[in-house]
């Protein structure tokens, strides 16, 4: 009997990301009093539309094609950033992100790619999809009162959508994109 190594996978997900001027204003907004913490990188800044998790690397064309057809016909769109978040709402706080709002184009994308490539599609629902962008990950769960800060942040555009490949290192998760969408 021939033993094999674990078979090798890529980690993907689909995201859209704020213009590179965007990203350090709201890293800025940060407070400072906050527990042990690793701050995302201006340019890993991103709001996940759907992640996909591992996956065989013969599967990537079959992905690059699901989410080409997810952003089909649909028209590119601001997003506003609400308020700053400490997630989960219950519990201890694993991190603090910027929720944006929810226009219509974007829920339709969430929705076209939860059909396509969730892997169970109830637990993915776009109904219970909360619109963010992470800016700081704790250490450790953190036990403190949850973040609800309004902001007073301009809208920024999203004029394309990536499939993106995570790679995780000691240092933390590196991103890495696969393909990129452009919005109509």
């Amino acid at each position: 009997m021939t033993k094999t190594g674990p078979r090798k996978t890529v980690r993907l997900f689909v995201a859209v990301y704020p213009p590179a001027t965007v990203a350090p204003r709201l890293l800025a907004r940060l407070p400072e009093d906050l527990p042990p913490h690793r701050t995302t990188t201006p340019e890993q800044v991103h709001l996940t539309m759907q992640f996909i998790g591992d996956m065989p690397p013969k599967k990537v064309d079959e992905i690059i094609e699901s989410v080409e057809r997810s952003v089909s016909g649909l028209r590119a769109v601001s997003l506003v950033p609400l308020r700053l978040i400490t997630l989960p709402r219950r519990g201890p706080k694993r991190l603090v992100a910027v929720e944006t709002d929810a226009p219509g184009s974007l829920m339709e994308l969430k929705r076209r790619l939860v059909t396509r490539l969730a892997h169970d599609p109830r637990r993915d629902s776009a109904d219970r999809f909360l619109p963010h962008l992470t800016v700081c990950r704790f250490r450790a769960p953190a036990r403190m009162d949850a973040l609800d800060d309004p902001l007073d942040e301009p809208a920024f555009p999203v004029e394309e959508v990536r499939l993106m490949r995570s790679v995780l290192l000691p240092t933390g998760a590196e991103h890495r994109e696969v393909a990129s969408f452009a919005l109509m």
